[in-house]
């Protein structure tokens, strides 16, 4: 199922990318862009840094032939467990109860000892680039059922699954900001890293974040953390 979505996605890229018609994302670096929401999420680089250095090495490689588009810092690359709070103009932290909030993460993990997730090959959207990741067992699917089942009867403010339903383990790297010039070298690139094995990553340490679309780190506001058989710290 998962790689049917990751193939579908492929397919659509090589035809917009034939074509020229990439979507360009004009908001990077808009300091005017004020979507914000709350997150689950795992950060690669606290828990696999081995993954990370496979994936940056990757990096170099398309922006030696594209530079000019925008490629997620490597200490910012994450999977996304569930968005609780969807990116929403003029959404900031204050306009929730973050102590009713965290209780709730805090009650999605027992039984889960960790979430392994295998990176092999990329694939991409008319907008993106993306390391392809598949789950080893079901532990992904339980927490991401139980942060719905339990955000949702807590009548907290949610937006969960307002997008789309999130069912993939992937990890966006690069997103189009100009238009790809160098289509041919592109091609001949991504189709060397289509089936590419980054590696196992192995999840303990889950985050729980008020933060913009990218997920950028200046932004971020942790709200809390868990590590997998220690207890949840709340940020204050």
């Amino acid at each position: 199922m998962i790689q049917k979505t990751y193939d579908d996605m492929w397919a659509v890229f090589c035809s917009k990318l034939e074509k020229g018609q990439c979507e360009m994302d004009l908001n990077i670096g808009n300091k005017d862009d004020t979507r914000r929401g709350v997150t689950a999420l795992a950060y690669l680089e606290s828990n696999n840094k081995s993954v990370v250095n496979e994936i940056e090495h990757f990096l170099k490689q398309v922006q030696q032939i594209e530079p000019e588009q925008y490629y997620h810092p490597t200490n910012e690359l994450h999977l996304t467990i569930l968005s609780i709070i969807t990116c929403i103009a003029g959404f900031k932290l204050t306009d929730i109860n973050t102590t009713e909030y965290v209780k709730v993460f805090n009650q999605v993990f027992n039984g889960i000892d960790s979430i392994e997730i295998e990176f092999k090959g990329i694939t991409a959207s008319s907008s993106c680039v993306v390391i392809q990741g598949f789950p080893v067992d079901s532990s992904l699917n339980i927490l991401r059922d139980r942060l719905r089942k339990n955000f949702k009867a807590s009548g907290l403010r949610s937006s969960i699954d307002s997008r789309y339903k999130i069912t993939t383990a992937h990890v966006s790297v690069i997103r189009f900001y100009t238009p790809i010039k160098d289509i041919d070298n592109v091609k001949v690139l991504f189709q060397k890293y289509r089936n590419y094995n980054f590696g196992t990553v192995k999840l303990t340490k889950i985050e729980f974040v008020f933060n913009n679309w990218y997920q950028n780190l200046s932004i971020t506001e942790k709200i809390a953390n868990y590590s997998i058989q220690e207890r949840v710290r709340a940020y204050k």
